[in-house]
């Protein structure tokens, strides 16, 4: 017979909490949209897929989203239905990648869009910069948006051109950070 202190466990109910929204204007056509997520429970004591699944589950990232708008709504994560994502929708990636997809998206030249201003470009990649400190791990959402008109995932998703997701799990703070970039 084994001892029951010898068995891994997993939380059934992780304890997450939304601890704040913060968006900020790239241009008139781009918003970035930083979600901050806590937790009680060690970050690092808990698998990556098992905790993104778990938020994917709780609807801790369900909102509707378009130019001005972004609503808390259940079914809904940006611009696809939350039903249709699941961890593995999010890939894993190294922390120069992060950076490099970070800066590529937002210094593409869109058409009839502004670039974003030095100044601004800079405020963001700090802000960027303090949520990666020290031990972190990097995911991208791998989903794409349609292009073509009748195979939007719901009704608000035909409002954006581009949409990009990625989570930050800062291991040393114990928080999870999804940052959001939009553009309409």
């Amino acid at each position: 017979m084994t001892s029951k202190k010898n068995i891994i466990s997993f939380p059934d109910n992780l304890n997450i909490k939304l601890s704040g929204i913060d968006t900020m204007r790239l241009h008139e056509h781009g918003q970035a949209i930083f979600v901050h997520l806590s937790f009680d429970e060690k970050l690092n004591s808990i698998q990556s897929s098992f905790l993104i699944k778990q938020i994917l589950k709780k609807g801790m990232l369900d909102f509707q989203l378009t130019d001005f708008m972004f609503n808390r709504a259940k079914g809904f994560h940006g611009p696809f239905k939350s039903k249709l994502l699941k961890n593995s929708d999010f890939k894993k990636i190294d922390e120069h990648f992060f950076f490099e997809s970070i800066y590529r998206i937002i210094s593409k030249e869109r058409k009839d869009t502004p670039l974003i201003s030095d100044e601004r470009k800079n405020t963001f990649l700090e802000k960027i910069e303090l949520m990666t400190k020290k031990e972190t791990d990097f995911f991208i959402l791998n989903k794409k948006l349609a292009n073509e008109p009748k195979r939007f995932e719901h009704e608000w998703s035909h409002a954006l051109t581009e949409y990009h997701e990625f989570l930050i799990l800062n291991y040393s703070s114990n928080n999870i950070f999804c940052l959001l970039l939009a553009y309409d």
